[in-house]
């Protein structure tokens, strides 16, 4: 029924795709895990979750800056392979040092070399590819999202719960990074895909300060209403995850009163709807616009929010987060594949990294407005207001030029 990827007989994409998969699985642990230590240790104080993953995600979007500039300038592999090793030391000094601050502090940098790692590797895959494999490619790496989704919480949360620590989550994660940087060395090489009408633009680029290619990217960007749409679009979706994820162990306790083991079950149905909206993107794409398949899915993920938050039994809880995975992956490969199919390659990495930024910089701030009110108004108020707000943001984007646009492509 599910036959293997022509993509995967490309010997160096196997590479970085089980890299990828090894070393954000180790991540997708440890965040789920680092959330439930982070409250144990503020004693249930929902602030500390605000800050910590604002600070988290800060420093991820500072290092999708910076990382989109520099996969300009320096080899891919060699970006993907420092990144890995800069976040080993960390990873250590979480499983000695247990002071909450340091912990926020630590995690953050983590978040930085994660920033700078993505775009480089979302990148690589089309330097590795040949175009017409792309949208595979890009759906895989979709459907593997989505597999840490569910393998990634449900592993974080039953380690953290059985060994009520973090020893044993963060030395798995350190492997998963070892073995990450072994695959990366042994991917051997790409080809190029720029013309060569194109080769002096892109050295030029390569000259350019950092702050000089971001603002070359951004006027690129804002010359695209279609570019323009999308990213807005991405900004709502980031807000409202933004104000969900740190309040999503709370609700499962406040709301639905479950424990630690539950919450795992919960982010881990989200992943398992997203390994068949994954599987489903790739076939849906053949036949339907990416440009339209993206747009379902952020009308769904509105609609399924406010929903979801007032489904009370766990197990029909468990049904509407699945269907909300199952449109979340369909709607990422359909971001991904409009991109690759609508942006000159030159500007890829620099849109990669926009997207990153506004998905994460509303992240950011939805984190500090946690913080603030987070013990002043309950749980399901927080996400109840967020989910009404997400519903009135698409309405009115929906009636927008560059959704139009975005259409017509």
């Amino acid at each position: 029924m599910f036959k293997k990827p022509a993509v995967l007989k490309n010997p160096d994409f196997l590479k970085l795709y089980l890299a990828g998969l090894t070393s954000e699985l180790g991540s997708f642990i440890t965040d789920t895990a680092m959330m439930l230590f982070v409250f144990a240790l503020s004693n249930q104080d929902k602030t500390y979750l605000g800050i910590s993953r604002a600070f988290f995600l800060l420093c991820y979007t500072l290092g999708s800056l910076v990382g989109g500039p520099i996969g300009l300038v320096f080899r891919k592999k060699n970006i993907l392979i420092f990144s890995e090793l800069f976040r080993i030391p960390l990873i250590i000094s979480l499983i000695f040092i247990h002071n909450i601050y340091f912990v926020m502090v630590a995690n953050g940098l983590i978040g930085l070399f994660t920033g700078i790692y993505n775009p480089s590797r979302q990148t690589l895959i089309n330097e590795l590819v040949p175009e017409n494999e792309i949208k595979d490619a890009n759906s895989l790496f979709g459907t593997t999202m989505a597999v840490l989704h569910l393998g990634g919480p449900l592993l974080g949360a039953t380690l953290y719960n059985y060994f009520h620590g973090m020893v044993q989550v963060l030395s798995l994660d350190l492997l998963s990074y070892i073995l990450g940087i072994v695959l990366l060395m042994k991917i051997t090489s790409t080809h190029h895909l720029t013309s060569p009408q194109n080769i002096s633009e892109i050295k030029g680029s390569k000259n350019n300060s950092m702050f000089e290619d971001f603002i070359e990217g951004f006027k690129y960007v804002r010359s695209r209403p279609d570019l323009n749409a999308m990213l807005i679009f991405t900004l709502m979706v980031g807000f409202c995850v933004g104000m969900l994820i740190p309040l999503l162990f709370p609700f499962i306790v406040e709301v639905l009163g479950k424990s630690e083991q539950e919450y795992g079950i919960n982010i881990s149905l989200f992943g398992l709807g997203g390994i068949l909206g994954g599987w489903l993107s790739n076939s849906l794409n053949r036949h339907f616009l990416a440009s339209k398949l993206f747009l379902m899915g952020i009308i769904a993920e509105a609609v399924l929010m406010p929903i979801w938050i007032r489904t009370t039994n766990f197990n029909l809880n468990c049904f509407v987060i699945f269907i909300w995975g199952l449109m979340v992956f369909i709607r990422i490969p359909s971001q991904l594949n409009y991109i690759s199919a609508h942006v000159p390659k030159e500007y890829m990495t620099r849109v990669y990294s926009f997207l990153d930024l506004v998905f994460v910089v509303p992240n950011i701030t939805a984190g500090l407005i946690v913080a603030l009110i987070g013990n002043k108004l309950s749980t399901f108020q927080i996400l109840n207001y967020t989910s009404l707000f997400f519903i009135l943001l698409v309405v009115v984007g929906l009636t927008t030029n560059g959704t139009r646009s975005l259409l017509s492509k």
